[in-house]
């Protein structure tokens, strides 16, 4: 029931008393609705905050900025399991420095076209810009190809530009779980760690402690056990 109560108040959703228990029901406005997501923000992205003396001029956000534009990516793609969102969350905390960080530069000046909080690739950053009607007619000033090969930097970095903005941004992990990892959601909503490992192959990558770390305090911020 700690599992459920926490995943509503992620998401915003205001639930009967009956279905919570009394102490830890409240019926949430969308303002309160985002102050216990920020909550659970700083609980996986524990520098998340404050801003000051943030290492990339502009691109920091504090849990508190990211916490509105999450909870509507979650719905928006339709993620309903917490194993997910911890996931998720996880990466997006972990890629971005407790979301500091909105494009890679590291190592220096960074690789051209990659950014938004998971830190995409520039292949799926051109996905992802295509999925969004509103960004049709400016990638189209870019670039009409289907993928990012024979492309320049400077186009590579102007697709990444559109899918900078926080709405966009803080909701391309979700999109990358719902449209690149599909056959490995049944294992990632099935929890635990060989969940996550899943998810990670997904992504490309595997677990490592930092890695884990940030999981783990998603997973303790979700009430998962």
């Amino acid at each position: 029931m700690l599992l459920t109560t926490l995943y509503l108040l992620f998401l915003g959703v205001t639930v009967s008393a009956s279905a919570i228990p009394a102490p830890l029901f409240s019926p949430l406005s969308s303002r309160q609705a985002g102050t216990s997501a920020a909550s659970m923000l700083l609980v996986i992205a524990p520098t998340s905050g404050s801003c000051g003396d943030a290492p990339a001029a502009g691109e920091c956000a504090t849990n508190v900025d990211a916490a509105p534009y999450l909870i509507k990516a979650m719905t928006d793609y339709g993620i309903t399991s917490p194993p997910e969102i911890a996931a998720v969350l996880s990466l997006i905390a972990y890629e971005s420095g407790d979301f500091k960080y909105n494009i890679n530069h590291y190592p220096a000046p960074g690789r051209p076209g990659q950014g938004t909080r998971n830190m995409q690739m520039p292949n799926y950053n051109l996905m992802y810009a295509q999925s969004i009607p509103a960004l049709a007619s400016q990638l189209s000033t870019i670039t009409t190809a289907t993928s990012t090969s024979g492309l320049s930097d400077d186009q590579l970095n102007a697709i990444r530009a559109l899918v900078l903005p926080d709405e966009y941004s803080f909701a391309s992990g979700a999109w990358f779980l719902t449209t690149q990892c599909v056959s490995a959601r049944p294992a990632i909503q099935a929890g635990g760690q060989a969940g996550y490992a899943a998810y990670l192959s997904c992504v490309g990558t595997s677990a490592t402690a930092d890695r884990l770390a940030y999981w783990t305090r998603a997973n303790t911020a979700l009430g998962i056990a």
